[in-house]
């Protein structure tokens, strides 16, 4: 359910209906952002967001559309929607100028967590990308799968020596904090699967949950999270924000602890 502080008429349709590739050709663009209010004991599962932040230096922004993140959108520029559960979720806001040029911004929230929406990104306090990948045994996996858990996301590969001597130490972590909800994921970027399966079960990795599908696809995720040389491992806390980001071996309990 959603509520909204302004409505729009035929022009706001219409403005919807416009194909999004058609703001390139417009002489200005808007700039999407928004906020979101503070959860509500009384209210538990109802979050307001407000996108008058946004802004356009070139025209009027007349059309605010919503995707909140669970399947549902709404329109108006200040607008409540009722979440069926609590948890995490991307809000996007797409935004249509008077010359029919569009712009979007997305943002993590946790519905009953503070009032602060985490851009996504690669950095420290951003939220994590979100991708899919086939484990070593193909089936699909999510880093979405792991909400509620703190992530040890972990880009390595079998032909790394550095990424092989890190390793344990990031087993090491797992194994100290792992009734505290730890989980260790890897991204292998190896040229096909069988090198590291064959070195996970030789050393014994048996709670590590390799990510691989093809060298393509792990090379997607590679950059998709802005890594360049290798190993590389984020911390990503429970509702899916960046917590660390660097070489493992300089990862210690005290960057860990916090989140747990």
């Amino acid at each position: 359910m959603s509520r909204s502080r302004r409505g729009f008429g035929a022009l706001g349709l219409l403005v919807t209906g416009l194909s999004i590739g058609f703001s390139f050709l417009a002489s200005g663009s808007p700039v999407a952002s928004f906020t979101r209010s503070e959860p509500s004991p009384a209210a538990a599962l109802e979050v307001w967001f407000d996108g008058t932040a946004s802004q356009d230096p070139d025209g009027r922004i007349l059309l605010y559309e919503w995707d909140f993140g669970d399947g549902t959108g709404g329109l108006g520029a200040i607008i409540s929607h009722l979440y069926a559960a609590d948890g995490s979720y991307v809000v996007r806001l797409t935004v249509a100028n008077d010359r029919a040029a569009t712009a979007s911004w997305s943002g993590l929230i946790h519905v009953s967590g503070p009032a602060e929406v985490f851009p996504i990104g690669t950095g420290v306090g951003q939220a994590a990308p979100e991708f899919e990948l086939p484990d070593l045994n193909g089936t699909p996996v999510r880093i979405t799968d792991f909400r509620g858990k703190v992530v040890l996301l972990s880009f390595w590969a079998t032909w790394c020596p550095p990424c092989k001597e890190t390793l344990p130490l990031l087993d090491a972590l797992r194994a100290r904090y792992e009734d505290q909800g730890v989980a260790l994921v890897g991204v292998t970027t190896d040229l096909a699967a069988e090198p590291a399966i064959e070195f996970l079960k030789t050393n014994g990795y048996t709670h590590l949950v390799g990510l691989w599908g093809s060298l393509d696809s792990a090379r997607a995720v590679q950059a998709l999270y802005e890594v360049g040389g290798l190993p590389r491992v984020f911390v990503i806390d429970r509702i899916g924000v960046i917590r660390y980001s660097g070489r493992p071996e300089n990862l210690t309990d005290a960057d860990l602890e916090p989140w747990l």
